[in-house]
């Protein structure tokens, strides 16, 4: 399903998701889509709240850790741990679906923690 995950995010849900609705830490039930996945979770989930954002609104990377309130001296560790997971065969595709999956999810929800907007 379109392009792996690799940087940059495209914003394939501008219009669709509401950015104030992303939580710097996904709720548990979110992250389904991404705990199938063989990669180190608590990178992965970070990587993943930073890209629907992206996803989103189409900001680059460092700007939508910014809007999160996601520290950005932590980004360079996440980027080391998931960017080589990525190019392994096949998790880069797997990560691009399940980050969808989230999308939908997070459509459908809306804000987890019941504010209206940021």
């Amino acid at each position: 399903m379109g392009k792996p995950a690799l940087f940059p995010q495209p914003a394939t849900h501008r219009g669709r998701l509401a950015p104030c609705t992303i939580p710097a830490v996904l709720p548990e039930h979110w992250t389904t889509p991404l705990d199938e996945l063989d990669a180190p979770r608590r990178q992965l989930r970070r990587d993943a709240a930073i890209r629907l954002v992206q996803m989103a609104t189409g900001r680059s990377r460092r700007s939508a850790a910014l809007y999160l309130g996601i520290p950005l001296g932590s980004l360079p560790s996440a980027t080391v741990t998931i960017s080589p997971w990525q190019k392994e065969p096949g998790n880069a595709v797997a990560y691009q679906n399940a980050l969808h999956r989230v999308a939908e999810t997070a459509i459908a929800e809306g804000d987890p923690r019941g504010a209206s907007a940021r």
